[in-house]
């Protein structure tokens, strides 16, 4: 019995370390990676959630419990397991304000409410600077991907 534990406790232990070692996972997430995450978060439920007009605290709730997914992240600022961390860590620490600010959107537009909670109800996008940074270039033998081809 004692052997199964130990087999047990070093499987566990291999399986964080391969968690832990996911290419995108940063080693502590900064103020940058919870900010992406309130605004992804907000987006991903509130589209989810349905029309304003139409949602209900069980639907709101259901995606809610859903939404820290690979899946919901793939398309944001940062890779989609740090991005599942910051909305795990969003959440864990403002469930009751998205959730109550999800529930009371009438007609505002997204970016009314994205603006609402990340900025002014949990200010996690206090002093981040949101502009759209420029993409790194990356080169293919010498010339960046996705220039015009030079005609032969």
């Amino acid at each position: 019995m004692a052997i199964k534990d130990v087999a047990t406790a070093l499987t566990m232990l291999a399986m964080l370390g391969m968690i832990m070692g996911q290419p995108g996972m940063p080693k502590k997430l900064e103020k940058e990676h919870i900010c992406a995450g309130c605004r992804a978060t907000v987006t991903e439920i509130a589209k989810k959630a349905g029309p304003a007009h139409k949602r209900f605290e069980s639907r709101v709730m259901e995606v809610m419990d859903e939404v820290c997914k690979m899946e919901s992240f793939r398309i944001y600022d940062f890779p989609p397991p740090t991005m599942v961390q910051a909305c795990k860590v969003f959440l864990g620490d403002h469930e009751d304000t998205v959730e109550q600010s999800i529930l009371a959107q009438k007609s505002d537009s997204l970016e009314t409410l994205i603006d609402k909670i990340c900025w002014k109800q949990t200010k996690v996008c206090e002093g981040v600077d949101t502009t759209k940074q420029e993409r790194p270039t990356v080169y293919m033998d010498g010339k960046p991907v996705g220039a015009k081809s030079e005609e032969l």
